[in-house]
């Protein structure tokens, strides 16, 4: 299992405070726009992306160390989620973000996402709806804002059973 996600949020966390980033000191040649609203705009292409499958623009907007963990705990590379992705594994025909809160760290170089999303999922039998939260983590590079953790949770009510599952024995 790779770490460097872990490490890269570590060495942000332990950084100097947050504050807003001059996107064109970053080399991206944009205006200058706050780090928050660049973050947001990334999430909002990302998941437009997602819902039409555009393994073109998700990989400009993923990092090349990218760490993809599903809901079941599956966790998958940059070029294992945009494989699946174009393969249809997933099997969404809906895919959005419900709410979203961005907190920027490591002076401007990077930021931890979290909210809620909502999803439609073609199973092998029936379309299932699926709401979940995920965290994300995006860099700063000079490209500009890269993708590099994601980790989603379905939500369910307490007591319901994730689909196809079995109970696990008492030990």
């Amino acid at each position: 299992m790779r770490h460097l996600p872990l490490f890269i949020l570590a060495a942000t966390l332990f950084s100097s405070p947050a504050g807003a980033y001059d996107a064109a000191q970053a080399g991206t040649g944009a205006t200058a726009v706050p780090a928050e609203s660049a973050v947001r705009e990334a999430e909002r292409r990302r998941a437009a992306a997602v819902a039409s499958r555009d393994i073109g623009i998700l990989r400009t907007l993923i990092g090349g160390e990218y760490y993809h963990v599903e809901s079941n705990g599956r966790a998958r590379t940059k070029t294992e989620f945009l494989q699946a992705l174009a393969r249809d594994e997933f099997k969404l025909s809906a895919y959005g973000i419900d709410d979203m809160e961005i907190t920027v760290i490591g002076s401007g170089r990077a930021a931890l996402v979290t909210g809620r999303f909502h999803a439609r999922m073609q199973t092998t039998d029936a379309v299932r709806q699926f709401r979940g939260r995920y965290v994300r983590v995006w860099t700063l590079h000079s490209e500009g804002w890269r993708n590099t953790l994601h980790q989603s949770t379905e939500i369910r009510p307490a007591g319901t059973p994730a689909p196809g599952a079995r109970p696990l024995p008492l030990q």
